[in-house]
Formats: C-alpha cells, sequence, structure tokens
C-alpha cells in the first residue's frame, strides 16, 4: 500500500520534515501559557503523531526491532502519564515534560543509527 511513498525520492523525507515540523509546532505552542494557543498545540500533535505513523507504515520491522524507537515509545507514554502530574504539580511536571521530550528527540535522531 505505501510501496509508492517508501520508493519515491521526495516521499519519506517530506514525511520526516512535516514529523518535525509538527515536533516545532506543538513545542513552541506549549512553551507559552496561553490558554488561546491551545488548538495550535493540538494541531501540532496531531502532525506529529499522524505522520509518526505514516513513517512506521511505511518502514514497520525496521522501526520495531531498533531499540530507539522503543524508547521513543516508552518516552510518549512517560508524557502522557506526566499529563496527569500537570494538575497536581504543574511545576514539576514541566520540567519532567522538557526532559521526556529532550529524551524523545535524541531516542528519535538514535532510530536512523541503532
Amino acid at each position: 500500500m505505501f510501496e509508492w511513498l517508501r520508493e519515491s525520492t521526495w516521499g519519506y523525507p517530506i514525511i520526516g520534515a512535516i514529523h518535525v515540523l509538527g515536533l516545532a509546532w506543538f513545542g513552541g505552542a506549549a512553551w507559552v501559557e496561553d490558554r488561546e494557543l491551545r488548538a495550535w498545540r493540538w494541531i501540532g500533535l496531531a502532525l506529529m503523531f499522524l505522520s509518526g505513523a505514516l513513517l512506521f507504515a511505511l518502514h514497520p520491522s525496521r522501526y520495531y526491532d531498533s531499540v530507539s524507537f522503543r524508547l521513543k515509545m516508552l518516552l510518549l507514554l512517560g508524557v502522557g502519564g506526566n499529563a496527569a502530574l500537570a494538575h497536581t504539580r504543574p511545576r514539576l511536571a514541566r520540567g519532567v515534560a522538557v526532559a521526556l521530550w529532550i529524551g524523545i528527540i535524541f531516542a528519535s535522531r538514535g532510530i536512523a543509527f541503532f
């Protein structure tokens, strides 16, 4: 199904760029504490998850076998769990979220090499 995209010259790099754009979009909107930007955060998050799912669909066995990919997924679960902490300890949750996202970025880069 995704063979045409997998074999295209520009398909994979464009999807990867959209994935990074989603991260930047989400991160930029999340950094500012403005309730009006909440919709922008969701757009960035949707870009990340949809493009990430597409990237995974292009090379599922390569990603599944990657230790860095598995670490990234574990850290993403941590981000989800950290959201519950945000209601009770917002400052701590913000610091934990930054640390988790930094870990996610490094794990993402590791997917290409490990």
